[in-house]
């Protein structure tokens, strides 16, 4: 490869910084190898509970086989999938940004649409059972795919800025932090610390039968490790303080992998050996489908954008006042997207912790090309991935929603109401729904209803007016179907 491609000289690199930059980046970001496993596997098992009419935990032992091959599969699609779409990233746009499943995307994936297509299929007679949950996958991941080509739509022509400038930036705000609440929430969940309420009682409430087993315990110190060595500011915190409660959950026998190593490549929730029945299926149910893709874009394409800037800037790659391959940049964000569901995974997106290899000097798609051979190189530790436990992830869970809630202080109090009450609507009703399409949809329509009481309505732009109508036939939907 002619290193030149990568223009180390004018960006004031070279070699050795970009490999060191794409080492720090991928200790920043290996967490995700295994928390996003661990959510799919989670909204998958929600979705079979539901399917089979048994509780979760029942679920967990009758169907331990079946729960353990879907987390491989989506360990393994994890990392496959952010180590092409990296690769892109640092090939074709020349930015030094890793790529992997998102945070945020990936629990509206798994608590939202996976159960939620799950409950469809089963109502409208089209499956039952086991199949019912692995075709929610299937379709939930379709929506991916969607996302994926809507955002390669707009990254290459002129609709770009018009979306951009169609969402208030409150409101963004207000989605991007409600997201961060719901997944500490998950995280608390996962610890153990809360669990469902007594019917007509507290929704939720504490969980005093885990304080008798030493899971939560566990989870507490993972959490207080990582906020540790967040705070001061170790390269790969996260990642450490999953390592550690890995490794003495495995002393304890919490951790009993059949093998260390892959045998073959599990890939059975890629929606390409599903093609074309989870197609036909999709199609038929396009009026709940489309809605979901769409808002999945929305939040894709505003993180995308957000992300891409602020990286950019940080690494100094701002030429008069424009982003350096700023559009090569979102095409290879948007196929990313379109590449994850073919791999069997969620939302592929550009992650915030590339600032650390940007800290540490990288400038360029070399770094990027580091991070993706690391993440290839970690294929083969899939079985010993997924057999980590989801308390051994819970305090990372919860320190990520403090990283969403960062941008709390972007969302300023003002004089303008009508602004205000719809993003914090976003930010409450995203956790205490337990879900993000529902948080985004009140949030979007509460806006709109506002600016037209107050006579404002000429400020609601087209594409709110268009969200908003998507919405309003997502909630009409879900609300004749009585799910």
């Amino acid at each position: 490869m002619n290193l030149r491609y990568f223009n180390l000289t004018e960006r004031g690199s070279n070699v050795r910084k970009e490999v060191l930059a794409g080492l720090t980046t991928f200790l920043s970001m290996a967490y995700i190898l295994i928390v996003n496993p661990s959510i799919l596997t989670a909204g998958f098992e929600v979705a079979l509970s539901a399917a089979t009419h048994t509780p979760i935990t029942v679920v967990e032992a009758t169907y331990a086989d079946l729960i353990f091959n879907v987390k491989l599969s989506f360990t393994v699609a994890t990392a496959l999938a952010a180590a092409i779409a990296t690769l892109i990233m640092g090939l074709y746009a020349n930015m030094p940004f890793g790529l992997a499943p998102g945070m945020g995307e990936n629990s509206f994936i798994a608590f939202s649409v996976i159960p939620l297509f799950t409950e469809i299929l089963i109502n409208r007679g089209h499956l039952v059972g086991v199949s019912a949950a692995l075709f929610g996958i299937y379709l939930a991941l379709i929506s991916v795919l969607f996302n994926g080509i809507l955002f390669l739509i707009f990254s290459i022509g002129k609709l770009r800025e018009a979306i951009i400038n169609s969402i208030p930036e409150k409101l963004r705000l207000g989605i991007a932090i409600g997201i961060g609440l719901f997944i500490a929430f998950i995280g608390f969940s996962s610890a153990g610390i809360v669990t469902a309420g007594t019917p007509g009682a507290t929704p939720v409430q504490l969980n005093t039968k885990a304080f008798s087993q030493l899971p939560l315990y566990l989870a507490l110190v993972g959490f207080i490790l990582a906020a540790t060595l967040y705070a001061l500011r170790v390269t790969g915190s996260f990642l450490i303080s999953i390592v550690v409660i890995s490794i003495v959950s495995a002393a304890l026998g919490y951790i009993r992998p059949e093998s260390f190593l892959i045998t073959k490549m599990p890939l059975m929730t890629s929606i390409a050996g599903s093609i074309p029945s989870s197609f036909y299926l999709y199609f038929t149910l396009f009026g709940l489908g489309f809605p979901i893709a769409f808002s999945l874009f929305i939040v894709d394409f505003f993180d995308g954008v957000g992300t891409i800037t602020g990286l950019s800037i940080k690494a100094n790659l701002v030429k008069d006042g424009k982003i350096i391959n700023i559009d090569r940049a979102l095409i290879s964000d948007s196929l990313a997207s379109i590449i994850a569901p073919f791999v069997g995974t969620s939302t592929t997106v550009v992650y915030i912790e590339s600032s650390t290899g940007i800290e540490t000097g990288g400038r360029t798609g070399l770094t990027a090309l580091t991070t993706a051979l690391m993440l290839l190189i970690s294929i083969p530790f899939a079985p010993l991935i997924a057999s980590i436990p989801s308390f051994a992830t819970a305090g990372v869970l919860i320190m990520v929603g403090l990283l969403f809630l960062s941008m709390a202080p972007d969302l300023k109090l003002s004089n303008d109401l009508s602004e205000l009450i719809p993003a914090f609507l976003a930010i409450i009703s995203i956790p205490f729904t337990y879900s993000i399409t529902t948080g985004i949809g009140l949030a979007v329509i509460t806006y709109i209803a506002l600016k037209v009481l107050l006579g404002r309505y000429r400020e609601v732009t087209w594409g709110m007016w268009l969200v908003a109508a998507l919405f309003i036939v997502y909630f009409a939907l879900v609300a004749t179907m009585g799910i």
